[in-house]
């Protein structure tokens, strides 16, 4: 990728016709991964069409907030608005009964995920662009990754960053996140080759404003994907213009006019300006280890807790978190509330602890497909003979590497899962490889050849158990007309409004409720207020059910006076005393009525 002539030399030597970037052979692989894609992510999004975590029942509630207009609740200071929007859309018009509202939202997943493929075709198709412009300007003998090489190198990527980094089974919003970055890095490709106008920055900056909707991290990010664009437009004119700079701005204006409306409502919310807590408070949770959950203001120096949620029995520890805050379960509806005032201090020993100490992380990049990423990237460099120059092809590759390498960073220096940054491996990897500088010979191609179908085959190796696992359950579902696997959450709802409960009820809980509660309270429309919470590391019930009458009786006052109308348990211990529980159908559920 070095810049060996400007962009109206590059103009007249390599007409749009001979930037061809797709053969016949290409575009039949294309087709052949959308089919592929298509039919694994409705496979993907079908059998985990049951799966809810806790951070997807809160997107729910917002997004019912957002579409009854109720913005005091739906603004939130810790998730952010664009995912619930789009879940709230799709109940408001589907409208599904409580048997298939999880299915709903897995359905927007699947059509995002669908978004996000467009997106990578588009990033894709300009990455091969710029090889083609950049091999022919060299002039060297050297070859670029072919056109077909490049869709089934690409398309294996997306494949298993989308499917078995981010999956469709998370309900969350990294898959909007991933498609917001393949628009954004495409742009920059975009910009990179010398052919991108005013238009294209503010697309850029549209692009960008609305990643940060789908996910606050997606703000620092932002700049770091603009001063980019501004080096790439540089890099490509050969000189500092005047024009590239205004571009910019152009960039950053739009990605101020479609943030700047909700950055002004929650910091009217906060009364504080903010672009948004997550970052902060997971400082505190995974590097300063502090607060996480009923943080109420130790140790000393945290900070002075607003709003803790109020400890109402000591031992064992029962809290109460019924208001201000809605949602099904208020405490971790809007986190940023329960922990406002919490300060952690800067620790630079865990900042660096958490750069260099993930082993699990690192074993996950260099053996990411069983390996075969790193050995056909090492192959190839290899025999391309490039020696040392190969540090400038690598180089060379920036207009991916820093935006990922940046990610990286910043989620190495706090808190990092694998669907946090499944996107931003791709462009990491589509970068290096990039970097691939081949002697233009048969012998090459055929190396390419073989890379490429070990890549594939590790892929097929890696993924396909869990993959036919899926196919064989569906198929069962279908055969049988029925359930092989019944939603016990679903369960759990209908027979609790059999035995009486209503929409809106009060629950009180004998464990940490998003491990289990939270679900099916969703979708039986009732509110949990209190819980029984030991600690951070144990949250079964066996303090209430191993104590004695008098220690249940006390903890059975509290949730009454809590204002819960009934207490559920997850799970009795086998021996111990349910008298005065029934038990909520087929199900390993017990409810205690208070009222």
């Amino acid at each position: 990728m070095s810049n060996t002539v400007d962009s109206s030399e590059r103009r007249s030597v390599i007409a749009p016709a001979q930037l061809a970037t797709d053969s016949p052979r290409a575009r039949r692989l294309q087709a052949i991964f959308w089919l592929v894609a298509i039919v694994l992510g409705l496979l993907h999004a079908w059998h985990g069409r049951y799966v809810m975590a806790s951070d997807g029942i809160s997107y729910l509630d917002m997004g019912d907030a957002y579409w009854r207009g109720d913005f005091q609740m739906a603004i939130n200071g810790y998730w952010s608005p664009l995912y619930s929007w789009l879940l709230g859309l799709a109940l408001l018009v589907i409208k599904p009964s409580s048997y298939w509202e999880f299915p709903v939202a897995h359905l927007v997943n699947f059509l995002i995920y669908l978004a996000a493929l467009g997106s990578f075709t588009f990033f894709l198709s300009e990455v091969m662009r710029f090889q083609q412009q950049q091999e022919r300007a060299a002039q060297s003998g050297r070859m670029t990754l072919p056109a077909w090489a490049w869709a089934v190198l690409g398309y294996t990527l997306f494949l298993w960053s989308s499917l078995e980094l981010i999956t469709l089974r998370s309900v969350t919003p990294d898959m909007c996140v991933a498609a917001c970055v393949y628009v954004a890095a495409g742009l920059i490709v975009r910009i990179g080759r010398g052919e991108s106008g005013w238009l294209t920055f503010a697309v850029l900056g549209v692009v960008l404003g609305v990643g940060y909707l789908a996910k606050a991290a997606m703000f620092p990010l932002a700049f770091v994907f603009m001063v980019v664009s501004l080096v790439a437009s540089v890099w490509a004119a050969g000189t500092v213009r005047r024009a590239a700079v205004g571009r910019v701005a152009v960039a950053g204006v739009m990605f101020l006019l479609v943030s700047s409306p909700f950055l002004m409502a929650l910091s009217m919310a906060k009364g504080r300006v903010t672009f948004g807590d997550s970052g902060r408070l997971n400082y505190a949770w995974y590097v300063a280890d502090v607060g996480y959950r009923h943080w109420q203001g130790e140790p000393v120096g945290s900070g002075v807790a607003k709003h803790a949620t109020r400890k109402v029995m000591a031992e064992p520890a029962v809290y109460e978190f019924g208001g201000p805050v809605g949602g099904t379960y208020p405490h971790w509806y809007d986190p940023s509330y329960w922990n406002e005032g919490l300060t952690p201090r800067f620790d630079l020993r865990r900042h660096i602890k958490n750069m260099l100490w993930r082993p699990d992380l690192y074993s996950f990049l260099l053996f990411a497909l069983r390996g075969s990423l790193l050995i056909g990237l090492f192959i190839l460099m290899y025999m391309s003979g490039r020696g040392w120059r190969m540090v400038r092809d690598v180089g060379a590759s920036w207009l991916l590497l820093v935006p990922a390498l940046a990610a990286f960073a910043m989620y190495m220096q706090v808190y990092v899962e694998t669907r946090f940054i499944g996107s931003f491996f791709t462009l990491l990897l589509i970068g290096l490889f990039s970097s691939v500088r081949l002697p233009d010979l048969p012998e090459s191609r055929r190396l390419i050849a073989c890379v490429m179908i070990i890549i594939v085959t590790m892929y097929g190796l890696a993924v396909g158990p869990a993959n036919a696992r899926a196919a064989y359950a569906t198929a069962q579902d279908i055969a049988l007309r029925g359930e092989t696997a019944p939603n016990v959450y679903t369960q759990v709802a209908e027979e609790l409004k059999q035995m009486g409960v209503q929409p809106g009820d009060k629950v009180a809980s004998l464990s940490y409720s998003n491990n289990a509660n939270a679900y099916w309270a969703r979708l039986a429309r009732v509110q949990i207020v209190a819980e029984l919470f030991p600690d951070a590391f144990r949250t079964d019930e066996n303090d209430f059910w191993m104590a004695d009458e008098a220690v249940k009786s006390r903890i059975i006052e509290t949730f009454a006076k809590a204002g819960a109308d009934i207490i559920v348990a997850s799970a009795v211990p086998i021996g111990a005393s349910t008298e005065g529980w029934q038990r909520i159908g087929n199900t390993d559920f017990y409810v205690y009525f208070l009222s």
